[in-house]
């Protein structure tokens, strides 16, 4: 089975840096390559560590909560309040996601959202720590960072960490993933 993880593509989360993902990834979802679509939702809680260490006081509710992209009406949405998944998706079995269904470790996993350095990052290192194979969409994964965003980064980052077969290229202006 083909499974797209789409991490926190919020209105909150998209800015000058990464607005290029809402195209991107609504073509990827209009492809019907998957088989299921999951997407995270961030929202901050008033005693959060993103308050406490970092003071940052956002996102806690519509309209930045809100999907910035189409989602089908059948995706799977795991609300979170962490940089990473919630931990008790996590079964001895595998990975239960909120409807129940379990994925398998011989599943191919599609990751893409924002931010590549930040939850995109710890999604995937728990799904990598899982033992499932996971691939990263080059062209739909960014950052809401003020800094440019540099391609090289996610490559270098994405494929150190979980091998070169990792990463997914396709030019931005093609809607034919190489899925």
């Amino acid at each position: 089975m083909k499974i797209l993880f789409i991490i926190d593509i919020q209105k909150g989360f998209i800015t000058e840096s990464n607005k290029f993902l809402i195209k991107n990834i609504n073509n990827l979802i209009k492809s019907n390559k998957f088989d299921k679509i999951v997407a995270t939702q961030f929202i901050n809680k008033k005693d959060s560590q993103y308050i406490k260490s970092l003071n940052w006081n956002d996102m806690f509710s519509s309209p930045k909560i809100d999907f910035a992209v189409n989602l089908p009406r059948n995706a799977i949405i795991i609300k979170k309040h962490s940089y990473g998944l919630p931990t008790n998706l996590f079964k001895k079995d595998g990975l239960r996601l909120p409807n129940g269904l379990s994925l398998s470790k011989s599943d191919d996993i599609y990751i893409c959202g924002t931010d590549y350095d930040a939850c995109v990052l710890a999604v995937g290192y728990q799904l990598f720590d899982a033992n499932y194979t996971i691939k990263f969409i080059e062209s739909c994964i960014g950052s809401s960072s003020k800094n440019p965003l540099d391609k090289n980064i996610i490559e270098r980052i994405m494929q150190r960490n979980f091998g070169k077969q990792s990463v997914i290229f396709q030019k931005e202006e093609e809607n034919n993933f190489n899925i």
